[in-house]
């Protein structure tokens, strides 16, 4: 249903949505949406639901911001499916992996896109929406955190998702 060409765009759709954030780029990475008349929403769990195009914007600005949760992070995409719907709209689901790269260097979060909706448009293969699970270890994670914090341990690097 989809060409070898559209299968190769949305892998870099995919790729650049993890690069933008990566680079603090919040206007790279809203191109990589699709209009906001069509915008279908942004779920990330505990992180926010965005319901308009207008809400994922001001999050990302601040995500990759000063003082964001993106800053100092590496975010990576794997065990990538593409799943055709139609020539026009696919599902896409991945795994996301946050590392820690500013202090020392770790894993600090998973979690999964499950099935976001990617459709074709005249610019190109654009994320329509998308929903992330965030692992529950990533919680126990900041747990243990904010109990160093109050007992006054050091921490080797603050972990945030997305």
């Amino acid at each position: 249903m989809i060409t070898f060409e559209d299968h190769f765009e949305i892998v870099n759709l995919v790729a650049r949505y993890c690069v933008t954030t990566d680079n603090a780029d919040p206007d790279a990475f809203m191109r990589l949406w699709v209009s906001s008349e069509q915008f279908g929403g942004y779920d990330s769990g505990a992180f926010g639901s965005m319901k308009t195009w207008e809400e994922l914007y001001a999050f990302e600005k601040h995500h990759v911001g000063p003082g964001g949760g993106a800053n100092g992070k590496r975010h990576q995409a794997t065990n990538l499916v593409i799943e055709p719907v139609s020539a026009a709209e696919v599902h896409v689901t991945h795994d996301l992996l946050v590392l820690e790269i500013a202090e020392i260097p770790r894993l600090i979060a998973t979690g999964r896109y499950d099935r976001s909706v990617v459709v074709k448009t005249p610019e190109g293969w654009r994320f329509k929406a998308r929903k992330l699970h965030v692992d529950p270890g990533y919680f126990r994670l900041m747990e243990q955190q904010q109990q160093r914090e109050q007992a006054g341990a050091p921490l080797s690097g603050r972990a945030t998702a997305g």
